[in-house]
């Protein structure tokens, strides 16, 4: 290492180094450490690498080359963030087909509604259905029901061009309210006339079976906000069909969102009151990790809301994984 010699001085030892030696011990500032260290190939500055040592090495990322205090602050989002107010939604639970045995609002040129069409011998012979579900909006909302039709996103808004205009239903006009129900039973839909292929989507050829376009209705701006349930049919065994929602699109501002599902969102109504003990543990609306705080932190990119606050905050430098499904979060 070098060629070393000591002396005594006052009881105490000192240490003699070459001087030209790429190291001091101990260096005379009192700092045992030098001036940086290396990690990951990243050159980290700072005297102090202990301030690293907690917490997982993604925490690099937002703590920079400073040493930082643990615990750490809050690291900064690095996605932009925009709060948006959705005026019109549709429930997408509540969406369903309604059966009705005989088609109504027969017309004069043997029409039946909005495009279907009766001979004198189709009596009973049709699946007919109305389509129902539940709506939310904060201001009047106008509702039109595409059928197999493709989807044109303009700066002014969303533009659905369908296959046959004559299947569209009329423009239905809500007032502003919560919780309405949308039930026009002048609108029939069969979807029996129609191959099964027809009623599925495929992203390849970009036909949308069934769009329910909720637009509002008031106000001045040429660009109106929008709210799009995309839905599809499938058809049972016992030939029967059924109405299911596929996704949600909400065009407020000139963009056009696609809206995710929240997981453990329908478990927490704190109205519902569960019979037996199994219900409250599977419906329950408390945090997984305390079991006492209700949960009001959604894990990203799973989507799963299962965490109070206090719990989030502890989660964050304890682990990396959602408790629900273990998959990494940001």
């Amino acid at each position: 290492m070098g060629a070393l010699t000591s002396r005594q001085n006052a009881g105490v030892e000192e240490a003699d180094v070459v001087s030209n030696h790429a190291y001091k011990y101990p260096p005379r500032s009192g700092n045992y450490f030098g001036s940086h260290f290396i990690m990951g190939g990243e050159r980290f500055d700072t005297p102090q690498p202990e301030a690293y040592l907690f917490g997982e090495n993604a925490d690099l990322n937002f703590l920079g080359s400073r040493p930082t205090p643990f615990p750490y602050p809050p690291p900064q989002s690095n996605e932009p963030t925009k709060t948006l107010k959705s005026l019109v939604n549709i429930r997408k639970e509540s969406l369903r087909f309604v059966r009705c045995p005989e088609p109504v609002g027969k017309l004069a040129d043997n029409k039946i509604s909005d495009g279907v069409m009766k001979s004198a011998d189709s009596n009973g012979k049709g699946t007919y259905y109305n389509i129902e579900f539940t709506f939310d909006c904060d201001a009047r909302c106008a509702i039109t029901i595409f059928y197999f039709c493709t989807e044109e996103v303009t700066p002014a808004g969303v533009v659905y061009y369908p296959r046959d205009s004559t299947m569209t239903s009329q423009t239905y006009h809500y007032k502003k309210g919560a919780n309405q129900q949308f039930c026009q039973i002048s609108h029939v839909f069969d979807p029996s006339k129609h191959p099964e292929e027809d009623l599925l989507y495929n992203a390849d050829r970009e036909i949308i079976p069934i769009a329910i376009y909720c637009v509002v209705d008031e106000g001045q701006e040429e660009i109106r906000q929008s709210h799009t349930t995309i839905a599809v049919v499938e058809k049972h065994s016992d030939g029967t069909y059924v109405l299911k929602a596929l996704k949600q699109k909400l065009f407020v501002d000139g963009l056009c969102y696609l809206l995710q599902e929240i997981y453990g969102i329908e478990n927490k109504n704190l109205d519902t009151k569960p019979s037996s003990d199994e219900e409250t543990e599977d419906g329950g609306s408390e945090c997984v990790i305390c079991m006492c705080d209700v949960r009001d932190t959604l894990i990203l990119p799973c989507r799963h809301l299962c965490l109070c606050n206090s719990c989030a905050d502890s989660l964050r430098y304890q682990a990396n994984n959602c408790p629900i499904c273990r998959a990494p979060f940001r």
